[in-house]
């Protein structure tokens, strides 16, 4: 920046009047505020630098209600029965001082805004190079080294604490203004929607400029990319009027007054090749070529310039745009996009009904496709086994209902149609499928293409669609959580797997192809692309507020727990001793022990099904790392002893003569082992308690948890039973102990398990495994 532009930069934020003193606060009571931050991920620095920008803002009163009032709204939800990690959605450190000063109240309601609009990375970045331009601009009280880390940290702070106020309510206004104009806005990502580093720089010093002095200071921007934040920042928070001249829709005014403050010059050179003709998707043609970004320009009142940023004065900073939308209705606003690639059509067009409830009956017939291989990590010889019926997805229908009334809000869900649509899809190839009428005579309108690409496309829509419908039917209670922010991904892909499926035979998924998904959808990554994001011992994540993870994180029986299903609650993770706040929990990495391979206990005629390995304690250790909890849960066992060498090795005898030892575990391999087994179906047997059952040739009883590692002196068996019964945590580590830890070698498991349920007798149990090729592992 020019000598003469940090000299008149400087002259001009002089003019301004002071609105904070010097901190007056006890420095024992900065020092305890100081270390409630950091435990919640913020940084007290950090926001005293951010404020000492964004806190000179006057906000509209009417929006410091409506934020306030957004924000009364709290909950705490214990990770699961007495768990020490609560997920907390009561206002963290950051904004529980902000709802007691204006002063960091107007820093947060403007940094909760931006980083809704903008990628919180590339916006941290983009903050570090404009703060590092104030100073050396000579700005009085600039900060000399901007720590990126910490603004990351506070973005994410601010990000966590107030997702639940609509900013797109605003982003929906304003667009609202430009019917005429709507294709300008439906490129995702686009311009039009996310703040340029260099008005970034502009606005973080000339918009306070001109609330400042209003009537002698005016703001103008040379074209309408960054329209949308520019005007959200300028007139909804700062209460400036804002005129966008010349647009196709005529010149739009945001205020009440005649002059206005902020001019936004609408201008057709923004774009350097016309918008894609797109049909269905957005995929056939590339994005449209956007200008540079406009130089904005703080005016006199004479409409002199006094200073500019232009594009190359911090061109080294980029900001991604990311469009955010609300769960509820994000199907809609996807339909809407693609049908108004070219054409407009009417939002009650019969269009949307077809397409709606065309995607809703494809995930039906796809559901019933959809399937977990037993145990995947088998020999592969294994793996061709016949699939048992149980292994498919157990989806209910009125979970897909549910899932897609949510998604696709607005548009009427008709039961006869979707069943009629059914009928025509189930057993035939895809390609093959006959079109709804209104979709065909629309595809059939549309120039350029040939009618079978553009059903082709359609029917990749309709794939993406229902890997939404899928992934959100798995949530339990999903109703509830209308409000899940997520990232818009009108150009995502579908679930993994499914772009090849042609609708006929089986579709294999892995154990947490959903959590991956709607992990993707929260926070607009997935692990194999950012491995130091997340990895495969995080069980739970959380984004904006929000938190992911599965529902076998509990501490019940394997029986009762539904490796396809998933949680989502509302709250950051939070330690209830210590008010440490992280947005991750991982597995600890494991605890080395010593191997304990399964024993032989019965193999005659008979065997009586009891528990042999107790568990007598769980306890859960939670550590704190740079940006997660570490979990470790230790389960006690007390085991009977059978063999001499048993007591020489172990030397920890009870009064009963039974061995003693420790066992590590953790809930995300337990959830991957849980998606390899078979559970047992129901019989009209009773429970055989205290009853000798018979034991077949080739079968025998064994003890122990750990059968990653070979099965002991039971392993000779074509069907070993588990004695386990009754005993919810031993069955439990049996489960987690038929995948081997990722620290030690194993070979690998030799037969398939069949895990018994409530419904299905013992005896039943060990007969259906019989009944089923290959060697079993059945877990009373």
């Amino acid at each position: 920046m020019p000598l003469s532009t940090q000299f008149t930069l400087s002259l001009e934020l002089a003019k301004m009047l002071p609105v904070r003193e010097a901190l007056s606060s006890s420095a024992e009571s900065i020092i305890s505020f100081a270390r409630a931050l950091r435990r919640s991920g913020s940084d007290f620095l950090v926001e005293e630098d951010l404020a000492a920008i964004f806190g000179r803002g006057r906000i509209e009163s009417g929006i410091e209600k409506q934020f306030r009032d957004a924000l009364k709204e709290v909950s705490f939800t214990p990770l699961h029965e007495g768990s020490q990690i609560s997920l907390d959605a009561t206002p963290g450190p950051t904004v529980g001082r902000a709802l007691k000063d204006r002063y960091y109240m107007a820093s947060v309601i403007q940094l909760s805004f931006l980083v809704w609009m903008n990628e919180e990375t590339t916006l941290a970045s983009a903050l570090v190079e404009c703060m590092r331009t104030r100073y050396h601009s000579g700005v009085e009280g600039a900060t000399p080294d901007p720590d990126y880390d910490g603004i990351l940290k506070t973005l994410h702070a601010c990000s966590s604490q107030t997702s639940q106020f609509h900013w797109d309510d605003f982003i929906a206004l304003v667009e609202s203004k430009f019917p005429v104009s709507r294709h300008w806005f439906r490129e995702s990502p686009n311009p039009l929607r996310f703040m340029s580093p260099n008005l970034l720089l502009g606005a973080m010093d000339y918009l306070y400029l001109v609330q400042s002095l209003p009537e002698d200071r005016l703001v103008m921007v040379e074209s309408q990319i960054s329209l949308v934040p520019t005007v959200i920042w300028a007139h909804f928070l700062l209460g400036l009027t804002v005129l966008v001249k010349d647009s196709p829709d005529g010149d739009i005014i945001f205020g009440g007054r005649d002059n206005p403050q902020i001019i936004i010059k609408w201008s057709l050179t923004s774009l350097r090749a016309p918008p894609s003709d797109n049909v269905l998707r957005g995929g056939e043609s590339s994005m449209p070529r956007w200008a540079p970004a406009p130089t904005i320009y703080l005016l006199d009142g004479s409409l002199d310039i006094i200073l500019k940023s232009e594009p190359n004065d911090n061109e080294g900073a980029k900001i991604e745009g990311q469009e955010s939308h609300r769960l509820q209705g994000y199907g809609t606003t996807f339909l809407r996009r693609r049908f108004n690639s070219k054409m407009l059509i009417a939002d009650d067009d019969p269009i949307y009904f077809e397409a709606a409830n065309y995607a809703l009956a494809f995930t039906i017939v796809l559901a019933r496709s959809i399937r977990r291989v037993p145990f995947p990590h088998s020999h592969e010889l294994e793996r061709n086994c016949q699939v048992p019926e149980q292994c498919y997805l157990s989806t209910e229908q009125w979970q897909f209902w549910k899932s897609g009334k949510l998604l696709f809000a607005g548009i009427k869900l008709d039961e006869r149609t979707i069943n009629d649509y059914v009928q025509r899809l189930a057993g035939l190839d895809i390609t093959n499928t006959v079109l709804p009428s209104g979709i065909r005579n629309f595809v059939e309108k549309s120039p350029h293409y040939t009618f079978d690409l553009r059903k082709a496309a359609f029917i990749e829509d309709t794939k993406l669609a229902a890997s939404w419908i899928l992934t959100f039917a798995q949530v339990i209670n999903i109703e509830a959580y209308a409000d899940l922010p997520l990232y818009f991904h009108p150009d995502g892909f579908p679930i993994k797997g499914l772009i090849s499926w042609n609708g006929l035979g089986p579709l294999d998924i892995d154990s947490d192809i959903w959590f991956n998904y709607a992990l993707r959808m929260m926070k607009n990554t997935v692990r194999e692309e950012d491995p130091d994001t997340e990895s495969d011992e995080v069980f739970l994540t959380s984004h904006r507020g929000w938190s992911l993870f599965y529902s076998t994180v509990d501490d019940r029986d394997p029986g009762k727990l539904n490796c396809e299903t998933l949680r989502i609650e509302r709250g950051v993770p939070t330690n209830r001793k210590t008010g440490e706040r992280k947005y991750r929990i991982a597995d600890a990495p494991c605890v080395e022990q010593g191997l304990r391979t399964p024993n032989l206990v019965d193999n005659g005629s008979s065997y009586l099904p009891r528990c042999v390995t107790k568990v007598y304690k769980r306890t859960e250790y939670y550590s704190s790392r740079a940006s997660e909890f570490w979990l470790s849960i230790r389960f006690d066992v007390e085991e009977q002893l059978f063999s001499v060498q048993d007591a020489i090795a172990h030397q920890r005898l009870t009064p009963k003569n039974n061995i003693r030892y420790s066992v590590y575990a953790s809930h995300s391999k337990f959830h991957d082992a849980l998606g390899g087994i078979v559970k047992s179906t129901p019989c009209p047997h009773l429970d055989n308690d205290g009853k000798t059952l018979p034991l077949d040739l080739g079968t025998a009883t064994a003890g122990g948890l750990t059968w990653a590692y070979g099965g002991g002196t039971a392993g000779e068996s074509r069907i070993c039973i588990s004695l386990v019964k009754g005993d919810a945590r031993a069955r439990w580590l049996v489960v987690n102990g038929i995948l081997p830890s990722s620290s030690m070698e194993s070979q690998a498991l030799n037969r398939k398990v069949l895990l018994r349920c409530d419904g299905c007798c013992e005896d039943c149990a060990v007969k259906a495994a019989g009944a089923m090729e290959g060697n079993w592992l059945v877990v009373l």
